[in-house]
């Protein structure tokens, strides 16, 4: 061959080369390039609560925090600054904004139902927090989805939840990175410490010894079975009424009457006048006894929020004062947000946490 075919081949190649090369870097952020590159120091791959496998970058700087309680879990592995976007905070958590002030400065993205994807892709978004009913809508944006709670399919006894709650904020950890994944290990332990020491005083509760509780979200919604709020009341020595279905449950005023709880427990609403004050419950045990309790409400609700850990012992005290005589819920609350909020409450902001309130003067 000539100098001039040799030539003319090597051109070829070269120009195939740049080609090659400029469109490897054009598409480098989809799902193939990532698949290609794990291992390296570019994309890691984590498994998340719904057992699916997810490759992420390893290096996580921009995440959307589009669960209900998303961007609680952030602000308690002090990775708030991290947030590119939000789902609306609303009003009824004031605290949230006590505790992480720049909360205010997040963008929100629409709702839970219906995420603005085009919006997501505009903030850079790298990864997406969200439940399992969430995850579908986002399969165009071509962005990780993480799904940290389900809304069926959850444990079915106490100590795989154990497990599960624990795995959910070690899974935050997981994907925020060294330092979350540090701060979500010291949660871990403090929760097997909280839970070990209600635990160890309610195990042994025969069952006529353990009240029978309904726990609303308003009075005619509430949590259905193998739901967190069963669990928190069965660990802090309740029974647990539910009907047969998980997830978010609607009952009648009659079916409430049948069931009879010894013990109310109101969630998301404000006020326990809507079984106090209602002539239709005014024979129920619960009613009749005080029994009806307005749960405490700080970062975001505590039934399905880290916070929880605190609702299990505001239970066990409240289901069992005589077994929890040396449980100050006020310190509970204290310690728990220095530690993992680093933010020293005074004794007024613990217990207006713990009946309900905002922070004064808001």
């Amino acid at each position: 061959m000539d100098k001039r075919g040799i030539v003319a081949i090597v051109t070829v190649i070269a120009i195939l080369a740049i080609v090659s090369a400029v469109t490897h870097v054009g598409h480098s952020n989809t799902k193939a390039d990532q698949g290609s590159e794990i291992g390296s120091d570019k994309y890691v791959q984590i498994t998340d609560q719904e057992g699916r496998v997810v490759t992420i970058p390893a290096n996580v700087t921009h995440v959307a925090a589009l669960a209900g309680q998303s961007y609680e879990k952030l602000i308690l592995l002090n990775q708030t600054d991290k947030m590119a976007v939000t789902i609306r905070v609303s009003n009824d958590f004031p605290w949230a904004y006590k505790v992480a002030p720049q909360l205010r400065n997040i963008p929100m993205n629409g709702n839970q139902q219906n995420p603005n994807v085009e919006d997501l892709i505009s903030k850079k978004v790298q990864v997406v927090f969200c439940l399992d009913f969430t995850r579908d809508k986002l399969n165009s944006s071509n962005i990780p989805v993480v799904v940290t709670q389900k809304n069926s399919g959850n444990p079915e006894n106490v100590d795989s939840f154990v497990k599960y709650v624990k795995q959910e904020i070690a899974l935050y950890g997981e994907v925020m990175g060294p330092d979350a994944k540090k701060t979500a290990d010291e949660w871990g332990v403090y929760f097997d410490r909280k839970a070990n020491y209600v635990t160890s005083r309610t195990a042994n509760l025969t069952d006529s010894q353990r009240p029978t509780v309904y726990y609303a979200i308003d009075a005619m919604t509430n949590q259905g079975k193998n739901s967190y709020p069963q669990f928190y009341v069965e660990m802090a020595g309740g029974k647990y009424i539910s009907g047969d279905t998980e997830g978010i449950e609607t009952i009648t005023p009659e079916q409430l009457l049948v069931w009879n709880p010894d013990v109310i427990y109101v969630g998301h609403v404000n006020s326990t006048d809507i079984f106090a004050n209602d002539s239709k419950f005014i024979n129920l045990k619960a009613v009749q006894n005080n029994k009806v309790y307005l749960c405490p409400q700080g970062v975001a609700w505590w039934d399905y929020g880290a916070e929880g850990v605190l609702l299990m012992e505001y239970f066990a005290k409240t289901l069992h004062p005589d077994l929890f005589q040396d449980l100050n819920m006020t310190n509970e609350v204290k310690d728990y947000y220095s530690r993992f909020y680093h933010y020293n409450l005074t004794d007024d902001e613990a217990n207006r946490i713990l009946q309900h309130l905002p922070p004064a003067n808001t």
